[in-house]
């Protein structure tokens, strides 16, 4: 169904930016829409595999459990396992360093349970992913000033 990306500049390095994306935990610092956010389970290394995500999207909740993926140094996924309003739901965070600022691209796939016409689906989602990538952007920068 709906497959959305965005792409922004953002005035930090890769890896203060992987940083942010991988610390989990702290999501709802920076993200209003996140309410509460859980490790559920680690890999040996110690990074988070599982995730239980408690949101409120345009005044719907949702409850989410994703797996999350590190396919490289320079990307996260994450995919849903089991939740509401989706069938599917992944996100992929990717970053590319250009010197003094990154390219920050998140890409998001998405299957509703309801019936809703694809248009609508396509909107919805891409808002939440332009206020994902800019709250993410927006925090990266915060945290790299006051380095």
């Amino acid at each position: 169904m709906p497959f959305v990306s965005k792409t922004v500049e953002v005035a930090a390095d890769a890896a203060s930016i992987m940083a942010i994306v991988a610390d989990f935990e702290s999501y709802p610092e920076w993200n209003e829409e996140v309410k509460g956010l859980w490790v559920l389970a680690r890999y040996d290394d110690g990074r988070p595999s599982q995730l239980r995500v408690d949101t409120v999207v345009s005044g719907i909740e949702g409850t989410y459990i994703q797996a999350v993926y590190y396919p490289s140094d320079h990307q996260i996924q994450t995919v849903m396992q089991q939740g509401d309003l989706f069938s599917k739901q992944e996100q992929l965070f990717s970053v590319v360093e250009l010197g003094p600022t990154s390219l920050l691209t998140v890409d998001m796939d998405v299957e509703p349970t309801m019936a809703i016409p694809a248009p609508m689906v396509k909107k919805a989602v891409d808002n939440a992913l332009n206020y994902l990538a800019d709250n993410l952007k927006q925090r990266a920068e915060q945290l790299a000033a006051s380095s």
